[in-house]
């Protein structure tokens, strides 16, 4: 009875280390990687506030997580994917209260001072947060998280066809946007004006060749 009781506490204590193991790795990534972690919050949900809530979910349900993974790379890969769920549920949970009641992937619609933080982001993300919900949530999870189309329309539960239709909408979009942000900045350059540029034309021109491939 003694060694029964024995097994059991040694098995509940190794139990408990591998859990603090994997809460312990989680905080060490959310703690290191914070900035990127909330500026793909972000970039999802286009709004501070929701991806305030989206962050605290998301690191809620990694540090309850009993996975445990052989590289911080996979716990990196695998804490993004649950920022990327929760983004998706909070966007559509919002879309669910507009007028139409579901993610758009055909508007128009760009707002010019949709909310306080478009007013300060940095530039090269406005072109991203000034995307439609549907296209920008494409953009995010399909060009700068490099999901398959198959594996985002899963996530988004719309077809291939409609993802993929609004991964080409979102990226002429995107590129149309740095390229008039960049002959402003010509033009602020030849009135004798300029100010240093955030990124080099090189690597945006270089940058926009691979994006439709």
């Amino acid at each position: 009875m003694k060694n029964v009781l024995q097994f059991h506490s040694d098995r509940f204590k190794l139990i408990e280390d591998e859990n603090y193991a994997v809460n312990d790795e989680f905080q060490q990534l959310f703690a290191t990687e914070m900035t990127d972690i909330f500026r793909l919050s972000l970039n999802l949900t286009a709004d501070t506030e929701t991806a305030e809530r989206c962050l605290i979910l998301a690191m809620g349900e990694c540090l309850q997580s009993n996975c445990v993974f052989n590289s911080r790379e996979l716990s990196r890969a695998w804490a993004r994917r649950v920022v990327i769920r929760n983004a998706v549920h909070l966007v559509r949970a919002e879309e669910s209260r507009k007028p139409g009641g579901s993610l758009s992937g055909t508007t128009s619609y760009v707002q010019s001072q949709p909310n306080r933080y478009r007013a300060t982001a940095v530039p090269e993300s406005l072109a991203v947060l000034n995307l439609p919900d549907f296209d920008r949530l494409v953009y995010v999870i399909c060009v700068l998280e490099h999901y398959s189309v198959a594996h985002c329309a899963l996530l988004l539960s719309r077809s291939e066809k409609d993802v993929n239709d609004a991964r080409v909408r979102a990226i002429i979009r995107v590129i149309a946007a740095e390229e008039r942000h960049l002959s402003a900045k010509r033009a602020t350059f030849r009135t004798g004006t300029y100010d240093t540029c955030s990124y080099g034309e090189d690597e945006f021109d270089g940058a926009c060749g691979q994006l439709l491939n």
